[in-house]
Order: structure tokens, then sequence, then C-alpha cells
């Protein structure tokens, strides 16, 4: 019974220390964590947060809806149009052919990445984060609506 109870302790305790090393690392330092409005009728927006390579950008939806068309398509979150609605709209509009329109996107310089609802972007280089709906700048005066997200950086 002794060794059973024994056995039982140690396994506990080295599960537990072994949870409790890998849920905070000691180097990890978060700066900031902020909330921010992002506008369907603007191109790139600062969002107020400056990164160095290497730093973990974390930027989810909170709410809020846009389109990019008030007058042919429905208002969506800043995940952006399912693909068969997102077939009908004017290709040469998107800035990231890949991802769907009304989706967001985000930059560090010259670096893009898709965000959509939620993403976790390691920053390659050096800047400041912008943020827009995938739509390019032409096409922007039919847009209508924002979205707000919540953004935070950690540094490892």
């Amino acid at each position: 019974m002794q060794s059973k109870l024994a056995t039982l302790l140690f396994a506990t305790l080295t599960a537990g220390s072994c949870v409790l090393a890998g849920a905070s690392p000691a180097s990890a330092t978060t700066h900031y964590g902020k909330s921010k409005r992002i506008s369907s009728e603007i191109g790139w927006q600062n969002a107020g947060v400056y990164v160095e390579p290497g730093d973990m950008v974390r930027i989810h939806y909170v709410s809020g809806r846009w389109t990019v068309d008030y007058r042919e398509f429905p208002y969506v979150s800043s995940a952006g149009y399912p693909r068969h609605i997102d077939r009908r709209i004017y290709q040469p509009c998107k800035i990231l052919s890949r991802h769907p329109h009304g989706s967001m996107i985000a930059r560090i310089n010259n670096d893009h990445y898709r965000v959509g609802g939620s993403a976790l972007i390691e920053a390659r280089q050096a800047g400041f984060l912008q943020l827009r709906i995938n739509d390019a700048d032409g096409c922007l005066r039919d847009n209508d609506g924002s979205v707000r997200v919540k953004i935070s950086v950690t540094d490892y």
C-alpha cells in the first residue's frame, strides 16, 4: 500500500512539475494587449503595435461586420466570405488572391499574412503591424462596416 501511495505521489508531483514548467516559460514576455477597430473603407491601418523579429503576434476577431459591397453582398465577420459568394466578387480586387474577399489581412513591412477570424503570426522583420480588409484600394468605395480585434504581442 505504501509503495502504491509513494508511486502515485511521485507521478502526481512529476506530472504537475511538467505542466507548470511548460505552462509559463520564464523567457516569454507579453508586451501589450490592445483592442483596435479596423474600417473596411480605409486601406492599410496602423494597429499601433511595433514588433521585432521573432515576436509572436496574436490577432483575434472580437466583434463587428463589414462588406466589400453594401449594395450586392452581405456583411461578414473578419473571416470573410464563403467560397460560393467569394467566387461572385471581382477577383482582381483581392490583395491576397488565395484568401477570401472580406477576410482580415495583416502586414509588417513587406510581409503579408491572412488573419481571418484569428491568427498567430511570427514577425520575420521589425516594423509596425498594419491591418485591413482583403479588398484593394481601388475597390474600397462601396465597402461598409468595421470589425474590432484584440492584439497581443509576446517575445521569446
